[in-house]
């Protein structure tokens, strides 16, 4: 799978399964990837650490998913560094863990702004510049609970990723007539270091509910993005694929 001329937007990429997206499209010939995230210093020792090893143009822009202007600002940059945009992995995301009676609206509305509206907003941006090319791919990193609501998370958590499911929906719908494919993935376990820092006692209890009795590496998810966006997928779109190891039939 081949993404030379490619440019992409990672958001989330500094760390976890956005950093192994970043490192699968440069291994991959992308012309120019894009880390999108919030930690500054953490992404720019990430694009530095890619570029060392790899070779690859990446690019750290901070960026805050919820906020408008940042976003504009970052697509806008992206575009005029490398001329052109052509894929999109809504990857930023927040995951706390509070049981019901303790979630407040401060709560609720903070993770649907990270989780769902960020993803709009950074779709919203890239959208005009993917229908000039008449040609797009955007994943988005969905999650179990969006199909069968928050395990240990926040009740807002699973929500989000529902709404995540049905945003990427609706943009399948609404532009492939301009070129423009659209899926998620939805992760079974997966090791990072947010699932990391879940407890132990979370870690084991996850390796036990795949048919497959570990969880992912990053790379393993990241190379279901790769398929995704590359040359091999032409003719999937709002599709939903799960990358689980079985968890879904656990």
């Amino acid at each position: 799978m081949n993404l030379a001329g490619k440019v992409a937007i990672v958001t989330g990429g500094a760390q976890g399964l956005g950093r192994a997206t970043v490192e699968a499209f440069v291994a991959a010939d992308a012309l120019g990837v894009i880390i999108a995230d919030l930690q500054a210093d953490q992404a720019e020792a990430t694009a530095q650490e890619i570029m060392h090893a790899q070779k690859g143009q990446v690019v750290a822009l901070p960026t805050d998913v919820c906020n408008p202007s940042q976003v504009e600002a970052m697509v806008q940059a992206a575009a005029s560094r490398f001329g052109r945009i052509d894929i999109l992995v809504n990857n930023a995301g927040m995951c706390p863990i509070a049981d019901w009676n303790s979630v407040t609206l401060e709560d609720w509305n903070r993770i649907l702004a990270v989780n769902v509206t960020g993803m709009f907003l950074c779709t919203k941006a890239v959208i005009p510049h993917m229908k000039l090319q008449k040609h797009g791919r955007i994943v988005y990193v969905s999650s179990p609970a969006g199909r069968v609501g928050s395990i240990i998370a926040n009740v807002a958590y699973g929500v989000s990723k529902g709404g995540c499911l049905a945003l990427m929906k609706s943009v399948a719908k609404g532009f492939a007539k301009h070129g423009i494919l659209a899926n998620a993935i939805l992760p079974g376990p997966i090791d990072t270091p947010l699932s990391r820092s879940f407890g132990q006692d979370f870690w084991d209890s996850q390796e036990e509910r795949p048919l497959l009795k570990r969880h992912a590496s990053a790379k393993e998810v990241a190379d279901a993005v790769l398929f995704l966006v590359s040359d091999r997928s032409t003719y999937i779109t709002g599709h939903e694929l799960w990358v689980d190891g079985g968890w879904s039939l656990g």
